[in-house]
């Protein structure tokens, strides 16, 4: 027998649902050290390709495959279309308009796992004023 073992963005998911917590750091830490090296490429993409991104900004599915080819990674426009349709399944981002990969919360926390780096902050720009007239 086959033990199932969900991803973390599927317990996300049903947790959720349930209302349970989050993956801790330490569990998406260790998932992000045992991913597929092109999910860990697509992942780190998204702080490479815009080091000053917002949360949740996303990036064209074209726009990573161009990132990898001057990178000189081997990942075509397919492969990547492909791998970020797992991601989305998993709960990792959220794919708009067929070829934007939006990361969600969840998928910002493990960008940050998979690239060292700082987590996205939310964009900081005031509410236009409504106009007086």
């Amino acid at each position: 027998m086959v033990k199932f073992e969900p991803t973390p963005g599927a317990l996300y998911r049903a947790n959720r649902i349930e209302g349970v917590a989050m993956p801790s750091d330490a569990e998406l830490a260790a998932y992000a050290k045992n991913l597929p090296p092109i999910y860990r490429d697509i992942l780190a993409a998204f702080p490479e390709v815009e080091p000053g991104r917002k949360a949740g900004y996303g990036l064209a599915f074209q726009t990573m495959a161009a990132h990898f080819a001057n990178t000189r990674r081997s990942w075509l426009l397919g492969d990547v279309r492909a791998a970020c349709e797992q991601l989305a399944s998993s709960g990792f981002i959220e794919i708009r308009n067929g070829i934007f990969a939006h990361p969600t919360e969840l998928g910002e926390r493990l960008i940050a796992a998979v690239s060292g780096k700082p987590r996205a902050t939310s964009p900081a720009i005031p509410h236009l004023p409504a106009a007086p007239w």
